[in-house]
C-alpha cells in the first residue's frame, strides 16, 4: 500500500511538474532559444496571479521573432499576426497583450486589444524605453529584457485599471481610435483638395505629352532596325496589324525606347499574332500537331529558342521546329511515366516523421497520400508546360541522361509539395472539426477574398510546430476578420444565414455575399 501511495503521489507530482512547465512556455514565443525556463515561469506566474485577477482577465505574451513573417511581409501585419495567431489557452482578444520584437528590424511593439488601446499607444510612442529594451536585447540580455517589460506592462495596466477601470480605459481608447480616424479623413480631405487644384493643369500637360508619345511611338521602335528580313519577306506579315499592335501595348515595353523592350515586344507579338497564323498554313501538320506547336511556344525557352534560330537561319523551318518538338514530347512523355511509376515507392519510403509534430503522427497515411496527389499534379503541370521537353530540346539531355536525374527530380518534386500537402491534410481535419468554416470558405467569398483568407491562415505555418487545434483557431479568425472587412467594403448588403462564433450558432445577419452564383 505504502508503494503504492507513494507511486501515485509521484505520478501526481509529475503531472503538476509538466502542466506548469507547459503553460509557462505557451505564454513565451522563442525563436532565438535564449529565454530560460525561469523567464518563462515569471511570466506565466504574472499571468496567474496578476492578470488573472484584473478585470477581463487579460492575457499578457511575448514573441522574440527574427524576421517578418514571411519574407518581405510588412513589420505592422507581422506583428498584428503575431498577436492575432498567440497561442493563448483561452483567446479574449480585445483585453490581450503581446510583447513582439523583431531582431532583424530592430523593433519592439506592444500588441494589444482594441479596449486597451489609451494604456499602449503611448508605450509605442516611447522611443527612450524600446530603445533600452532593444540594447539589453542586443547585448543577449533576453531574459532580462523580458522581466523588464513585462513588469512596465503589468505596472501600466494596473495602474489604469486602478485608477480608471475597464470601462472608462475602454471608452478612452475608442475615443483615440475615432481620433486618429478623423487625423486620417482630415489629411485625405487635404490631399483631394491639393489634387483638385493641379489636377486640370497635370491633364492639359498629360494630355500634350500623350499625343506627343503617340506619334513617336511607331518611330521609336523603326529606329532600332531589328525587323529580320525573314518576316519583312513573308506574305503574312501585315504592316499595319503590327502598328496598331504597337501602338496598344507601347506602355508595357516603355514606349520602346531600348532596343531590348523593342526586341521583347517584337517576341510577343509574334508570338500571339504571326507564329499562330504561319502554323495555321501548314497543311503537311496535323491540327493536334499545331496545338502541340502553339502550346511549347507558350515555354519562355522554347520561344526563345524557337525565335533566334528561325529569323536567323533562312532554311529552317516551322516544319524542321515541328519534327523537334514531336520527338522530344515523346521523351517528356516516357520521362514523365518513369516519374510517375516511381513516386508512390518514393513516398513511401520517405521519412517524414520528423517533420511533423508528433501528436499529428496518426495522419502520416493522409500526409503520404496528400504528397502523392501533390507531387503527381507538379510533374504533370512540368510536362504539359514543357519543361520535360525543354529539357531534351534544348539542353540536349537524352532520354537516358534524364533517366539518370530521375532520382533528384522526385526528390526536387516531393520536397517543394511537402508542405501544401501537409497543410491540405491539416486543413482538411480542421473543417471535419467545423465543417461550417469548409461552407464558408468554399462558397462565400470571391476568388480575391478567398486568395486573401487562404493566404492569412498560411502564414506561420509549419507542419512541425502548428498543431490541428491551433490551425483551427487561426481559420476562425481569419473567417471573421475577412467578413468583417467585406462588411466594411460592401455598402449594399443582403441578408445570408451566418455562422456566428461569438454565440456559437447559426444566426440570420446582414454580410455582403461577395460571389455571385448562377
Amino acid at each position: 500500500m505504502k508503494k503504492m501511495g507513494y507511486s501515485l503521489f509521484l505520478i501526481c507530482f509529475t503531472g503538476i511538474f509538466f502542466s506548469q512547465s507547459s503553460y509557462a512556455q505557451s505564454y513565451i514565443e522563442d525563436q532565438t532559444g535564449k529565454v530560460n525556463q525561469e523567464t518563462k515561469d515569471y511570466v506565466s506566474t504574472l499571468n496567474k496571479e496578476k492578470f488573472s485577477i484584473l478585470e477581463g482577465e487579460p492575457k499578457y505574451g511575448v514573441a522574440i521573432t527574427q524576421d517578418v513573417e514571411p519574407e518581405g511581409n510588412r513589420i505592422d501585419l507581422h506583428i498584428e499576426n503575431k498577436f492575432r495567431n498567440f497561442d493563448f489557452k483561452t483567446r479574449e482578444a480585445p483585453v490581450n497583450i503581446v510583447v513582439v520584437f523583431v531582431l532583424a528590424q530592430n523593433e519592439i511593439s506592444f500588441a494589444h486589444g482594441e479596449k486597451l488601446t489609451s494604456i499602449f499607444d503611448p508605450l509605442n510612442k516611447d522611443l527612450e524605453l524600446k530603445a533600452r529594451l532593444l540594447d539589453l536585447v542586443k547585448s543577449g540580455n533576453y531574459n532580462e529584457a523580458i522581466i523588464e517589460v513585462s513588469n512596465i506592462v503589468y505596472q501600466q495596466v494596473e495602474q489604469a485599471y486602478l485608477e480608471k477601470g475597464l470601462a472608462t480605459i475602454s471608452k478612452e481608447s475608442d475615443k483615440l481610435r475615432d481620433e486618429y480616424i478623423k487625423q486620417q479623413e482630415y489629411g485625405k480631405i487635404r490631399y483631394l483638395l491639393l489634387f483638385t487644384s493641379i489636377l486640370v493643369i497635370v491633364f492639359l500637360v498629360y494630355n500634350f505629352y500623350y499625343r506627343y508619345k503617340n506619334s513617336r511611338v511607331k518611330q521609336d521602335f523603326y529606329t532600332h532596325s531589328i525587323l529580320p528580313d525573314k518576316l519583312l519577306k513573308d506574305a503574312l506579315y501585315d504592316q499595319k496589324d503590327l502598328d496598331h499592335w504597337l501602338q496598344n501595348n507601347r506602355k508595357f515595353y516603355h514606349d520602346y525606347t531600348n532596343k531590348n523592350e523593342a526586341i521583347r515586344a517584337l517576341k510577343y507579338y509574334c508570338l500571339y499574332n504571326y507564329f499562330p497564323k504561319k502554323i495555321n498554313q501548314y497543311r503537311a501538320i496535323t491540327d493536334q500537331q499545331k496545338s502541340l506547336l502553339k502550346k511549347s511556344l507558350m515555354n519562355r525557352k522554347i520561344e526563345d529558342y524557337f525565335f533566334t534560330n528561325y529569323f536567323s537561319d533562312e532554311e529552317y523551318t516551322f516544319l524542321m521546329f515541328n519534327t523537334m518538338i514531336i520527338d522530344a514530347q515523346k521523351v517528356s512523355e516516357a520521362y514523365t511515366e518513369n516519374l510517375l511509376s516511381s513516386l508512390s515507392k518514393v513516398i513511401s519510403e520517405k521519412s517524414i516523421e520528423d517533420e511533423i509534430l508528433e501528436s499529428k503522427w496518426l495522419l502520416l497515411p493522409q500526409y503520404k497520400m496528400s504528397m502523392y496527389e501533390e507531387a503527381k499534379s507538379v510533374i504533370e503541370a512540368r510536362h504539359e508546360n514543357g519543361d520535360y521537353l525543354t529539357e531534351n530540346m534544348i539542353a540536349n539531355l537524352s532520354y537516358e541522361q534524364l533517366l539518370d536525374g530521375l532520382s533528384d527530380e522526385l526528390e526536387k518534386v516531393c520536397s517543394n509539395s511537402f508542405k501544401t500537402a501537409i497543410f491540405k491534410v491539416d486543413l482538411g481535419e480542421v473543417y471535419k472539426l467545423e465543417p461550417i468554416y469548409k461552407e464558408i470558405i468554399e462558397n462565400d467569398f470571391s476568388d480575391e477574398d478567398l486568395s486573401e483568407v487562404m493566404s492569412s491562415i498560411r502564414i506561420g505555418y509549419r507542419a512541425d510546430l502548428t498543431s490541428i487545434p491551433k490551425l483551427k483557431e487561426v481559420v476562425r479568425v481569419t473567417i471573421i476578420n475577412i467578413q468583417e472587412t467585406i462588411r466594411d467594403r460592401k455598402k449594399h448588403q443582403k441578408t445570408v444565414v451566418r455562422f456566428d462564433f461569438v454565440e456559437r450558432e447559426v444566426k440570420t445577419i446582414l454580410r455582403p455575399k461577395s460571389k455571385n452564383r448562377f
